[in-house]
This record gives structure tokens, sequence and C-alpha cells, in this order.
């Protein structure tokens, strides 16, 4: 039985789709991400909203020291 393909055509031909698919996808993230400014908005905004935290600080929970 005679192989339709050679390997080494088989190997070149694989690469080629598995970098073009890659390129594809790297394109399609660079695209649909959001810029920086708007990730640094985001993030600072949640930091305005959580503040002030709901959780006390560690130092006020145990009680006061017994003389």
């Amino acid at each position: 039985m005679k192989r339709a393909i050679p390997p080494l055509a088989a190997a070149l031909i694989a690469g080629v789709a598995t970098f073009t698919g890659l390129r594809w996808i790297k394109r399609r993230i660079a695209v649909e991400a959001p810029q920086n400014e708007e990730v640094d908005s985001i993030v600072d905004e949640a930091g305005v909203e959580s503040f002030p935290a709901s959780d006390p600080p560690s130092w006020t929970l145990g009680g006061e020291p017994r003389d």
C-alpha cells in the first residue's frame, strides 16, 4: 500500500495549519481585548466601591488584654 502524502509533506501541512490558526486566534484576541485605560478604570472603580471594607482590621479581633 502506497502512502498518499509523504510524511514530510504531512508534517509541513500540519505545521502551517497550526501556525495559521494560532495567528488567527492571536489577532482575534487582540481585537477583542479591552484597552489598558479601560481595564485601569474598572480596577480603580472597584477599589473605590469596596471602601470602606466590610471586614474589620485583624487587630480588632481580639479582646482587651487581661491584667
